[in-house]
């Protein structure tokens, strides 16, 4: 037997002090039938413990949390643990699972809290091992904007669920198919596998699910299942009423996750390998429940336009290999805004050259290996936080891994770790990236020489900067001002106005709308022709919940020509069937759209786009035209066009986060004082160039600021040239290394127009 003799002054047994010394599995290993046994002398407390001692094969892990950080006004993390040492299967350890709890709340001010750990239903398997509880620190931080911005207050207007008969949004725990039971118990295998495939009308061989677009709203509610969940095909939209509160969560200890083999929890398939069109993920969470250490929690593809917003993923045990999985073929344009992660080894693991992601808004803590493994993939980053010890964002993979991380904060690191590590080839673009805890802050090899930075970063970039007529200027952005993409005002929900399922009365209902907020609940609408919709003032938010025409064929074509000073909103726009003509002073944002066409004009008003296809129509012969009278502010921005150059920006500011684009035309028209950034661009040329000395980018009498990539699928497509500029009536170019291989652009500026004279 063993005695164990400790001595506490009374002002170290704070009530949890004390809680946690006399716990039967606290540090101190006491006697778990006996009990610890008190004797007060001389002001001080002596507790003594009695046990046997441990077998030789016997194990003792420690149970903690990681450090956890939340902003003012934020939800509260969810309380995940880690077990040290770290076991390959924590249902080989142990059943049940720890209890964790802090008394921090989304009111709660800035400061340190503690976060408890105890018992809770957890027992041991081997009756020999022992386990010792730690707490852990949630920070609370004062807001900054930097992090994901959760939100757990959706509510959806009265006729949500009232849409066209045709595939009108199925609420999974009311519908005549199958009926999901939210009690986080229930294990509803069999009614997912129902609902997901439409009682199978959407299998293997579902090669576009455009025909039978599948919307599910999740009320709240855990939806537990033990199985993998599955999706074929594309056009499906899922929606949450919160992502803390409306959550997907795999049961603990499910066997098909404990095979030794990694695999893919919620996984959408495409038969053709990247028709992941039109897949979108709103206010939802997916949680992995204790002892599942092959779960890969979400897998998403997501082409062109696809988006993950008001999403938290989160592993309890922080056991699984990585919370998204970005390596199968061909992931991306998407965009990823408000996302939570906690847990796992890594948060996002990348392993393909095609395509980009976009990520705003963006929180990662508790992960274990790496946080972005990010494996020859391009990615554009802005306002995430990072608590981690480990690094922060990983760029390898020869000549393919490039990333742009603007306005983040990685904090808390180990000072035995860099927060960013970039491998020879690779390429990253540094900006405001506030860090505590690293050394180095960044371990830069891309350029084939290391060079290491400190603290915090204000610019940074791998390799040479290169300019055309700048030299010997010092490289630097334009500094742009950055708005954020304003927010639709939204009156109470009730009062929101519902468009009928005639199409053609659209065009009077919105005139005479009691509600500044518009919507077409979700399904598939029927029209013909083309319709004219003029958009007023008296309309603030168009929503149209994804919705779609049972065709390509039918056209809405919405004039916004009014000059409100209340931003016009429009979400979902009927896809390749919506034309927008731009052609007053009010601000416009579009989000998560594949627009027919956008169409603007010399006075229009100020542009903000999410997620969107700009000029899909008339097999891609319709230009895109941005004039002096606007400031564009872009997240994941994709443009299609084939027959007519992508984009051409006279005398406009333009910022761009995350751009793509394919064929060989010019990607980047800039003129007449034109001032614009893009960071991180995926030009694709999967077609042979328009010329022998054409360019990715035309640039005259203006200023640029770009890094990103140029893939080239078949040798002879590259453009020889990246950037053709003149100035003055003079001109210059700077050439690729050749038009037979994918290469990229570590950074280019022209300051052809100083900002201080620029009106932007």
């Amino acid at each position: 037997m063993k005695l164990f003799l400790k001595a506490f002054s009374p002002r170290d047994l704070t009530r949890h002090a004390l809680r946690r010394l006399i716990q039967p599995s606290s540090i101190l290993l006491l006697n778990e039938r006996k009990g610890p046994h008190k004797i007060t002398f001389c002001g001080a407390v002596l507790l003594i413990g009695i046990s046997a001692s441990l077998p030789a094969d016997a194990t003792t892990y420690t149970i903690t949390a990681p450090h956890l950080t939340m902003h003012v006004g934020d939800p509260v993390p969810p309380l995940i643990f880690r077990v040290d040492p770290h076991a390959e299967s924590t249902s080989k350890v142990f059943a049940g699972e720890p209890l964790r709890s802090t008394t921090v709340t989304s009111k709660s001010a800035a400061g340190d809290y503690p976060i408890y750990v105890s018992r809770g239903s957890l027992q041991m398997i081997h009756p020999e091992d022992r386990v010792v509880f730690k707490e852990a620190t949630l920070s609370v931080l004062p807001p900054d904007g930097i992090g994901a911005q959760l939100s757990n207050q959706i509510v959806f207007p009265p006729g949500f669920l009232n849409g066209p008969s045709a595939h009108p949004a199925i609420d999974v725990t009311h519908n005549d198919n199958a009926i999901l039971v939210g009690d986080c118990l229930t294990d509803n295998a069999q009614a997912f596998d129902r609902l997901l495939s439409q009682s199978g009308a959407r299998t293997r061989t579902t090669t576009n699910g455009g025909a039978i677009p599948l919307y599910l709203y999740f009320p709240p509610g855990c939806y537990a299942t033990s199985q993998p969940l599955t999706i074929y095909g594309n056009s499906w939209t899922l929606w949450g009423s919160g992502p803390q509160i409306s959550y997907i969560r795999l049961l603990p200890h499910s066997a098909a996750f404990n095979t030794g083999h990694i695999t893919q929890f919620f996984s959408p398939q495409s038969v053709t390998g990247n028709s992941n069109f039109r897949e979108y993920i709103y206010n939802l969470g997916v949680n992995i429940g204790a002892g599942n250490p092959d779960a890969i929690p979400l897998t998403t593809i997501q082409n062109n336009s696809g988006a993950i917003r008001n999403v938290q993923v989160w592993a309890d045990d922080s056991a699984c290999p990585y919370a998204v999985s970005l390596t199968r073929a061909y992931p991306g344009p998407m965009l990823f805004k408000n996302v939570a992660i906690y847990g796992c080894a890594m948060a996002y693991s990348a392993g393909q050259g095609e395509y980009n992601i976009t990520l705003e808004g963006i929180t990662t803590e508790g992960q274990t290996a790496i946080v972005f493994d990010n494996h020859f993939f391009k990615a554009s980053i802005r306002h995430w936080l990072s608590d981690n010890t480990v690094t922060a964002l990983h760029a390898y993979g020869s000549t393919t891994a490039n990333v742009s991380l603007l306005d983040s904060e990685i904090l808390n690191g180990s000072p035995t770790a860099s927060g960013v590590l970039v491998d020879k080839g690779s390429s990253v673009y540094l900006a405001n990236l506030k860090s505590t805890g690293y050394s180095p802050t960044e371990t830069d090899s891309g350029s084939g020489q290391t060079i290491q930075r400190w603290g915090s970063i204000k610019q940074a970039w791998t390799g040479v900067p290169q300019t055309i007529f700048n030299h010997p200027e010092e490289a630097d952005s334009l500094h742009l001002p950055v708005s954020e993409t304003p927010l639709p005002l939204d009156p109470p929900m009730r009062q929101w106005t519902q468009l009928s399922w005639s199409v053609s009365d659209w065009p009077n209902e919105l005139s005479h709308a009691k509600s500044s907020t518009v919507y077409a609940a979700p399904g598939i609408y029927q029209a013909t022709g083309t319709i004219e919709i003029p958009v007023g003032a008296n309309i603030n938010h168009l929503e149209f919940f994804q919705s779609k025409f049972s065709s390509g064929k039918p056209q809405i074509i919405l004039t916004i020509s009014d000059n409100s000073s209340v931003p016009l909103v429009i979400d979902g726009c009927i896809y390749e069937s919506c034309q927008i003509r731009h052609w007053g002073k009010r601000t416009l944002v579009l989000r998560d759209t594949t627009l027919y066409s956008y169409t603007a004009q010399e006075g229009s008003g100020d542009f903000y786009v999410e997620d969107s296809v700009l000029n899909e129509g008339s097999n891609g012969s319709i230009p895109l035209n941005f004039y002096s009278s606007q400031h564009i502010w872009a997240r994941q921005l994709n443009l299609e066009q084939k027959g007519s150059p992508k984009l051409k920006c006279r005398g406009c500011s333009l910022w761009v986060l995350g751009y793509k684009t394919e064929q060989s035309s010019p990607s980047l028209i800039l003129s007449d004082g034109a001032m614009a950034e893009v960071f991180g661009f995926f030009f694709y040329q999967n077609a042979p160039p328009t010329g022998t000395g054409s360019a990715s980018i035309y640039l005259t009498d203006s200023s640029l600021f770009a890094t990103g990539w140029m893939k080239v699928d078949v040798p002879g497509r590259g453009q020889p040239n990246w950037v053709i500029e003149t100035r003055s009536e003079k001109s210059g170019a700077i050439a690729t290394h050749d038009v037979d291989s994918s290469q990229q652009l570590n950074v280019f500026f022209s300051h052809g127009i100083p900002l201080s004279q620029s009106k932007k």
